[in-house]
């Protein structure tokens, strides 16, 4: 990845945009998504955007163009090839994922196609299995399709930016407290996040979650989130996170 990204990172804008938008392409293109590391890949041309002092908004627009012509041309193959598809051996060995897919995509139709693309293993499945069931391309499937493919984008570049301005942030101090305690809160937070949607999302474990709720121990994950909130509020003050501020109000401030 760091070879790919020196890489990139010398080349012109125009070229950085084409490379840009293949990428966002194959991941959305029919079933080779599930071979591809989607969010990992994203975030290294993220960084490549900071590495190469690149604007954010011609790589952003990029995307976007390879994201939506992945995701119709393989609606059209769904529609168009769909007794082929079915035979196809990665389509038998995905056959328990690709049903509950097809479930949610006949009973929640719009939410299923607009937040199935923020997640890896559907992102290849739903515009082509939107075309297989024939689902109205303009009627349902174009717009939510569109507004994921704008903020698709953004989500998956976005740690890639992130950790390459957080690297590149000056030090005010020789124990560089801020980067240690930023990334302690920060991994805090999603930890005792995913600890509290695990909570409401296993229903099957209705001892266990009755265990916690009794011992109150449920609430610890709560106050541990909310005190990693208030410990990034705080350093909001600190003159890296000021330095940090400016450097992403530059990225993202195009003219």
């Amino acid at each position: 990845m760091e070879t790919f990204l020196n890489y990139i990172s010398k080349q012109s804008i125009m070229y950085f945009m084409i490379i840009t938008m293949c990428i966002s392409f194959i991941e959305s293109l029919a079933l080779i998504g599930f071979f591809l590391p989607g969010i990992l890949i994203m975030s290294t041309l993220g960084a490549a955007i900071i590495h190469s002092n690149k604007k954010f908004y011609p790589i952003w627009l990029a995307s976007i163009i390879g994201c939506l012509l992945g995701d119709w041309i393989s609606y059209f193959i769904g529609w168009k090839c769909k007794n082929l598809i079915k035979n196809l051996k990665i389509f038998q060995k995905n056959l328990i994922i690709i049903k509950k897919v097809q479930k949610l995509l006949k009973k929640y139709n719009l939410i299923t196609i607009f937040l199935g693309k923020f997640i890896g293993i559907t992102r290849p499945l739903i515009p082509i299995l939107s075309g297989m069931l024939e689902i109205s391309f303009f009627k349902k499937f174009f717009f939510p399709n569109l507004i994921s493919c704008i903020i698709w984008p953004i989500i998956y570049l976005a740690p890639g930016i992130l950790t390459c301005i957080f690297i590149q942030t000056p030090n005010y101090s020789e124990n560089n407290y801020f980067k240690k305690f930023c990334i302690f809160n920060i991994i805090t937070i999603f930890l005792s996040l995913w600890i509290i949607l695990q909570n409401f999302k296993n229903k099957n474990y209705y001892e266990i979650i009755y265990f916690l709720k009794k011992n109150y121990i449920f609430l610890l994950p709560i106050i541990i989130f909310i005190i990693g909130i208030i410990n990034l509020l705080i350093l909001q003050f600190y003159p890296e996170m000021i330095v940090l501020r400016s450097t992403i109000i530059k990225i993202f401030y195009y003219k």
